[in-house]
């Protein structure tokens, strides 16, 4: 681990800024993947006849 730490260098601000992109892409697809399960989730209870929680 600290070998690890000992070769570490702290990005670049166009790195970091790619860095910063690309994290936020996925919480954005990981966020719509989710959002769509639910949804798809709610609908199908709804056409089951299944209580969904208000």
């Amino acid at each position: 681990m600290a070998k690890v730490l000992e070769l570490a260098e702290k990005p670049e601000g166009e790195e970091f800024k790619q860095l910063i992109k690309v994290t936020l892409l996925g919480f954005a697809v990981v966020g719509l993947i989710a959002f769509t399960i639910a949804t798809g989730l709610y609908y199908l209870m709804n056409f089951l006849g299944i209580a969904t929680p208000s």
